[in-house]
């Protein structure tokens, strides 16, 4: 899946794109699973790809200094995501844009790809990626 194509499905998610219940992802849910199987594939690997590389020590520290939140510090990088392009490129270039420790999070974008996978062919999506979507495993980003 082409960027532009990914981060106009990002655009269908509805509501605050902060919390996990005052956001909408069916409208997202629905537009992928109305795609083929590769394309639902290729959005999990963008995000993937993307959550990737907010999973830096420099993004950690401006998080936390309280080491070892790796559920929350990948759900927040969902929600970095969820904001749309422009935001996440600039907290990317700008590790300390990146939202401190707090509980707005999205963990149920991680979920969006399983759920139009099951929409489309009735089966258990195989959540597969290049990268590793959880924290601390970007070794690069880590490196002292």
């Amino acid at each position: 899946m082409i960027d532009t194509q990914f981060w106009s499905l990002i655009e269908k998610i509805e509501g605050c794109k902060r919390q996990d219940e005052l956001t909408d992802f069916g409208p997202l849910v629905a537009a992928l699973s109305k795609m083929t199987e590769a394309d639902i594939h290729g959005f999990y690997e963008c995000l993937a790809q993307k959550a990737y590389a907010l999973d830096t020590r420099k993004h950690y520290r401006r998080f936390s200094w309280i080491p070892g939140l790796s559920d929350s510090f990948l759900y927040t990088r969902l929600m970095v995501v969820a904001q749309g392009k422009h935001a996440y490129q600039d907290v990317l270039k700008t590790p300390r844009a990146f939202p401190k420790r707090s509980s707005n999070w999205l963990e149920d974008l991680l979920y969006v790809a399983n759920d139009a996978y099951f929409d489309k062919t009735g089966r258990d999506f195989p959540r597969d990626s290049s990268v590793d979507i959880e924290s601390f495993s970007n070794k690069e980003g880590w490196a002292k």
